[in-house]
């Protein structure tokens, strides 16, 4: 049973890093085509549907990350007698789920209070997520004393 929960846990925060990366990608494409000269009712109707897509991406990549940490929890409570051991992935993890967390709370104050840069500035700190992605999987994993698939 703990290793079906190892699975589930392992298979979401994957699903949750790639959606969340898919969401960075578009948020470039977002900027690049926003800072692109040519003005025309295709670029406005096609970066519209582009952010609504970042949007899908990165609320669905937080419900599997929020789902992946909550099992992780779980796992962890069976595995290691404890839900919370400070292993420096854990954290991290943590600090990843905070930051978008804060994106989607600064996205949906920004377009309550009809904000017409809501879009660039959730673009920004979707793209610099990635960063943050990046050096939780590949540098933090280095560190962990209890997280070793790398």
């Amino acid at each position: 049973m703990v290793w079906d929960r190892c699975v589930m846990h392992s298979i979401l925060a994957i699903l949750s890093q790639i959606s969340l990366f898919v969401a960075g990608l578009g948020s470039g494409l977002y900027l690049i085509l926003k800072k692109s000269n040519a003005n025309s009712a295709s670029k406005d109707f096609f970066l519209k549907k582009q952010y609504i897509f970042n949007l899908g991406c990165l609320m669905f990549g937080f419900i599997l990350l929020t789902a992946a940490l909550s099992i992780g929890l779980m796992q962890a409570e069976n595995l290691w007698g404890t839900y919370w051991s400070w292993d420096i992935k854990q954290v991290g993890t943590t600090i990843l789920w905070l930051y978008y967390f804060a994106i989607l709370l600064s996205v949906g104050w920004m377009s309550f209070l009809k904000n017409k840069k809501a879009a660039y500035i959730a673009s920004l700190l979707t793209l610099s997520g990635i960063l943050i992605m990046i050096i939780n999987i590949f540098v933090l994993n280095t560190f962990s004393k209890l997280h070793h698939f790398l």
